[in-house]
C-alpha cells in the first residue's frame, strides 16, 4: 500500500502538469478516438474498439489502430498490418494488434511505445484518415478527440486499491477527463452502477456486455456450427485479464466446462503447457479444447508451439459488444468527430 499512495501522488503530479500545459499534447491530422480504461486489463476494452472499428469501416474510412502492443519482443514504431497484409506475428506486434489485423483485414495497425509517432506513421506512411488509439486514456502525450473510458460494472473502482497492491491506474478523479465512461459487462439488474460514477464524472454512459458470435477451429479458422460444439465436454484455458468471464460466456453459449485453466494475462505459451492441456484433455475425456481470439493470435507465431496445437482438437471464439444503453449516444459522439462525408 505504500507504494500504491507513491503511484498516485506520482501519477496526480503527472495529470496536473499535462492540464496546466507544461507536459504538452501532439495533434496528428486525423480525428482520434481513444478507447481506455482505469485499471489495469480485464475491462474488455479491445471488444469495444473493434466494434467502433467496425463502426468507422462501415462508413469507408481508412482506419487504423494504434496502441503499445503490450507484450511484444520488439521495439520501437512497428506496423503490424497496412491493411492489405499483415507484416509481423505477435510476438513482434503484440496480440491483441494482430487480432484485430486478423478480424478485419482492412484496417491498418500500428504498434509503438510513442504513440505520436506511431499514430503520425499511420497517417504519413498508411494515408489513414482516423484513429481508434487503444489503451490510450492514461498516454496523454497523443491529442484525442474523443476519451472513452471502459469500466467494469460488476466492481467498485472505491474499492480498487491503485497500482500495485490494486489494478488502479490513477485516481478516480481522472474520470473527469473522459467524454464518455463505458460500462462493461453489464447485466440489467446492475445498469443503476452509473451513478457510482456521478461523483467524478457527469457525461453520457454507456452500457454494454460481451457476446460469443462464433467458434472457429484453430488449424483452419473453419466457423464452427453449433452442433459440433454445444454440449461438448470442453477444457477452457486463457491468458487474459478475466477468464472467469470468458469460461461464464462459454457456458453460457452451450459448452459443457469440465476443466480449466488460467494463465496470466499475455502469457507466452511452451510446449509444457500445450502437453499440460492436452493430458487433461484426456483424464477429463473431454471433446474439444477451447479459448479466446486473443490466445490464439499467440498460439499460431511459426515454431514448435504452433506444430503442438495442429495435433490437438483446439477451437477458439470471437466476441462482440451487445450495446444495452447509450449506443445511439456512442455513435453520435463518434459521427460529430469525423469528416462531413463519412457521416453522411
Amino acid at each position: 500500500m505504500p507504494l500504491s499512495w507513491l503511484y498516485g501522488l506520482v501519477v496526480g503530479i503527472r495529470n496536473l502538469l499535462f492540464d496546466v500545459g507544461v507536459l504538452r499534447t501532439t495533434a496528428v491530422d486525423v480525428p482520434v478516438i481513444s478507447v481506455g480504461n482505469m485499471t489495469a486489463g480485464g475491462t474488455g476494452k479491445t471488444p469495444l474498439a473493434e466494434r467502433i472499428v467496425e463502426y468507422l469501416l462501415q462508413r469507408g474510412l481508412r482506419v487504423a489502430v494504434v496502441s503499445r502492443g503490450y507484450g511484444r519482443h520488439s521495439r520501437g514504431v512497428i506496423i503490424v498490418s497496412d491493411g492489405k497484409s499483415i507484416r509481423v506475428e505477435a510476438n513482434q506486434g503484440g496480440d491483441e494488434p494482430v487480432q484485430i489485423a486478423r478480424k478485419y483485414p482492412g484496417v491498418c495497425v500500428v504498434v509503438g511505445e510513442r504513440r505520436v509517432e506511431a499514430a503520425r506513421t499511420a497517417v504519413r506512411d498508411l494515408k489513414a484518415n482516423v484513429i481508434v488509439l487503444d489503451d490510450g486514456f492514461q498516454h496523454r502525450y497523443l491529442k484525442r478527440d474523443l476519451d472513452i473510458v471502459v469500466v467494469d460494472a460488476r466492481k467498485d473502482l472505491r474499492d480498487e486499491p491503485m497500482l500495485p497492491a490494486g489494478k488502479r491506474r490513477e485516481p478516480l478523479r481522472g474520470l473527469r477527463r473522459a467524454d464518455i465512461v463505458a460500462l462493461s459487462k453489464v447485466e440489467f439488474d446492475t445498469i443503476d452502477w452509473s451513478e457510482r460514477v456521478r461523483r467524478w464524472f457527469g457525461g453520457p454512459v454507456v452500457a454494454f456486455r460481451h457476446a460469443i458470435t462464433s467458434v472457429h477451429r484453430a488449424t483452419d479458422h473453419t466457423e464452427l456450427a453449433p452442433s459440433e460444439y454445444r454440449r461438448k465436454a470442453a477444457i477452457a484455458f486463457s491468458g487474459i485479464g478475466d477468464h472467469r468471464n470468458f469460461v461464464t460466456g462459454l457456458e453460457h453459449e452451450g459448452f459443457r466446462i469440465v476443466g480449466d485453466v488460467r494463465f496470466r494475462d499475455h502469457h507466452i505459451y511452451t510446449i509444457s503447457d500445450i502437453e499440460k492441456l492436452s493430458a487433461l484433455q484426456r483424464s477429463s475425456h473431454a471433446d474439444i479444447i477451447v479459448t479466446t481470439e486473443k490466445d490464439i493470435a499467440r498460439l499460431l507465431v511459426k515454431g514448435a508451439v504452433k506444430e503442438a496445437i495442429d495435433k490437438v482438437p483446439l477451437d477458439y471464439v470471437r466476441v462482440t459488444v451487445e450495446l444495452v444503453g447509450g449506443g445511439d449516444e456512442l455513435f453520435t459522439r463518434i459521427a460529430g468527430h469525423l469528416p462531413m462525408e463519412a457521416i453522411s
